[in-house]
């Protein structure tokens, strides 16, 4: 069957922003406006098309990333008239579901970042482009909320030079009290009808004062697009006019380049700017055509994978749901080649060859059925037993494996019992599922008291979690109070060996190892470095010391904490040629690895949270004193229209209760942003009472 559309008119992109930003409302209408459906959803009336779940809808926002395919025909620009594919993802916004977000962005070639106008780049729309910098996502910014009160274009484009350190190319500009849209490339008003509830957009000549802004703003355009385009770069220098067709053509090779973020304006929920939105995706965004070739690897090494219906099949899952009716269900990204329903294939990840079963084009909560897709398509797939997310799926003849996607570690933890003998029975089962679906959550039995313990992002995930066990899987769990979890470091260099020797007539085990342990920066984890010389320790056996070393490090030394941020250099060692084995190394480096750490002295780490407090003025003293209180640090103060904005840092445990007590104390007025950032010590009386307690 041939392609019904070609690669360059197809678009994959993300939707993303800080939470309550205005992204699901503004995924609704790119629906509405590209006629997938007929009457857009209200985060407030729990009936959005793309917040699906039980969960999303009873508490107004984004869980999962879900995806929508859409179609859009350019009123505008070169493309005008042209029809295109977009494939959409709208992610959540909460910081405790960032690895939905980060699995997105794994596969998505553009983002649409959303900003409240009247609150500029909070600190999660930081996070969410720094994850877009990372997988180098081409990217273009929607200011919404532009007739919000306090609304201010010009603080998010300053915000976006002084947090992100980006070029923002402004081409449109907020009229009339955010009722109007100034296009700065093409020097008209954007006039919504309020007659069809802005549906209706009809350009205006300008003039005046509007005149006046748009020449202004064309005039610093033009600047920043010099380098971009000779034609925009000979005008600019001869202060000659620049036609609007060179300066797209800059603002797209800006923009691919990563060297600029467009910037457009409107209010989603009025209905203003999507349409011009919707062009300048189109417009701007990448095809996986002009894109790079993915890279991965295979027996000869670092080989590329070319975006083309002709190469070998080669796909990664990003997403891996459980389905009552349809079992496990993969999200793939197909990066070459064609994938058809009934298709043996090889998870190349595992080594393991499995045969495709049913194909979906998704929508939401809705699947369409299809017997194939082609490079760049988005899909669902069923019957892949052995598929998890970050595995890559190719042709069994030509293996590849894709770069994984890594999920963060857990920073919160939560004992759970079943309620009823019942759900005892089921909760296993249910837990596997979980695991399946949410890379980011961690489960396991604490060794004194057999609970099971439930790991993952945050308290919100945790409560999610156990949601999703009662909505998806009817089973009733009990929960305990949430604790943070902590890890362990050294405080100091040491050196210890450890002889690994047992003789029980016969072949017996023999190893000696000599670690050397100390610190090393936050967030580096434990690395292992072999320095042996001359073969004390045989080649062969190096992996089953580190294997050693990492499973020690896993299980913890002082108090059962992972121990983390330390480097573990193996020195010497000796062997036997009859009696020493990988089984018997394991073990001595284990040992080894704990003695040293113990030798080394415990520094106890919790992890620490940066707070993005906005309150009213006269609520700065009470806040920051609070925040004191809670053992936090306020690291600036500053004004952002009516209100202020306290940027701080305390120790996550200390910020379960944050928000509640927040909104008590201002009488509702008050918001904060928690997320985690990094781990750091525990003040040593502290740190000493946890250690007696564990």
């Amino acid at each position: 069957m041939p392609r019904d559309i070609p690669l360059e008119r197809l678009r994959n992109l993300g939707i993303m922003a800080h939470v309550d930003a205005g992204k699901t409302t503004l995924a609704e209408r790119l629906l509405v406006f590209s006629g997938r459906i007929r009457r857009a959803g209200e985060v407030h009336d729990g009936n959005t098309v793309l917040d699906h779940l039980p969960e999303e809808r009873r508490r107004g926002i984004t869980i999962t990333a879900a995806a929508t395919t859409v179609s859009w025909t350019p009123t505008t620009g070169a493309q005008e008239g042209v029809a295109h594919r977009l494939q959409l993802i709208d992610t959540p916004g909460h910081i405790d579901f960032t690895v939905e977000v980060e699995r997105s962005l794994r596969v998505l070639d553009g983002a649409v970042f959303v900003l409240d106008a009247a609150c500029g780049v909070e600190c999660q729309s930081e996070t969410v482009f720094r994850q877009a910098d990372k997988h180098g996502v081409p990217s273009l910014v929607f200011v919404n909320k532009i007739d919000k009160p306090g609304a201010d274009v010009d603080l998010c484009v300053r915000e976006l030079r002084e947090r992100l350190g980006a070029r923002p190319a402004l081409v449109q500009l907020s009229a009339r009290g955010g009722t109007v849209v100034l296009d700065v490339l093409r020097r008209v008003a954007l006039v919504f009808e309020e007659a069809d509830r802005g549906r209706t957009c009809v350009p205006e000549p300008l003039a005046g004062e509007e005149l006046a802004r748009v020449e202004a703003a064309r005039a610093s355009l033009v600047e920043l697009l010099a380098e971009f385009d000779d034609e925009v770069m000979e005008g600019f220098c001869a202060g000659t006019e620049v036609s609007t067709t060179a300066l797209e053509r800059a603002l797209r090779k800006g923009t691919l380049s990563s060297a600029i973020l467009v910037v457009l304006v409107g209010s989603a929920l009025k209905n203003r700017g999507i349409q011009p939105l919707l062009d300048a995706v189109v417009a701007y965004l990448p095809s996986p055509a002009d894109l790079p070739p993915v890279m991965g690897t295979n027996r000869e090494g670092a080989v590329a994978v070319r975006p083309h219906d002709d190469e070998p099949l080669v796909a990664l899952a990003f997403k891996t749901v459980s389905d009552r009716s349809a079992g496990v269900v993969s999200f793939l990204r197909i990066y070459a080649g064609t994938l058809v329903a009934g298709q043996q294939v090889l998870v190349s990840s595992k080594g393991v060859r499995e045969r495709v079963g049913r194909m979906f084009l998704l929508h939401a909560a809705e699947r369409e059925e299809i017997s194939e897709a082609r490079t760049g398509a988005i899909v669902a797939v069923t019957g892949l037993r052995a598929l998890r997310t970050g595995d890559t799926l190719c042709a069994p003849q030509h293996p590849v494996v894709l770069e994984a996607i890594d999920a963060p570690d857990p920073v919160v933890e939560v004992a759970i019992e079943p309620r009823t003998a019942s759900d005892r029975e089921h909760l296993s089962p249910a837990i596997g599922r979980l695991l399946v679906e949410d890379p980011s959550i961690r489960v396991s039995t604490h060794p004194e008291t057999g609970q099971m313990i439930l790991a993952g992002m945050g308290q919100l995930h945790l409560q999610v979690v156990v949601d999703r066990l009662r909505s998806a899987h009817d089973v009733e769990v009990v929960t305990g109070t949430p604790r943070v979890a902590y890890r362990e470091t050294v405080a100091t260099t040491a050196r210890a060996e450890w002889r690994h020797v047992q003789q029980n007539g016969g072949a017996g085990q023999f190893a000696v190892v000599t670690l050397v342990v100390g610190p090393s920066a936050r967030g580096t984890g434990v690395t292992f470095v072999d320095e042996t010389v001359g073969g004390v320790v045989p080649r062969e056996f190096v992996p089953a010391v580190e294997k050693g070393v990492r499973g020690a490090a896993q299980r913890g030394v002082f108090a059962g904490h992972p121990v983390t941020d330390v480097v573990v250099r193996l020195v010497d060692g000796d062997f036997h040629v009859k009696d020493s084995d990988a089984a018997a190394f394991e073990v001595a480096g284990s040992r080894a690895f704990q003695a040293a750490v113990r030798g080394a002295g415990c520094v106890l780490l919790e992890p620490v949270a940066a707070l993005e407090v906005t309150v009213p003025a006269t609520m700065v003293g009470p806040v920051t004193g609070d925040l004191a209180s809670r053992r936090g640090l306020v690291r600036g103060v500053t004004p952002r229209g009516s209100v202020v904005v306290v940027d701080g840092r305390a120790p996550l445990a200390a910020t379960f209760d944050y928000v509640s007590r927040l909104r008590g104390m201002t009488g509702g007025r008050g918001g904060a942003m928690v997320r985690v950032d990094g781990y750091e010590p525990v003040p040593t009386a502290l740190a000493r009472t946890l250690l007696e307690a564990s």
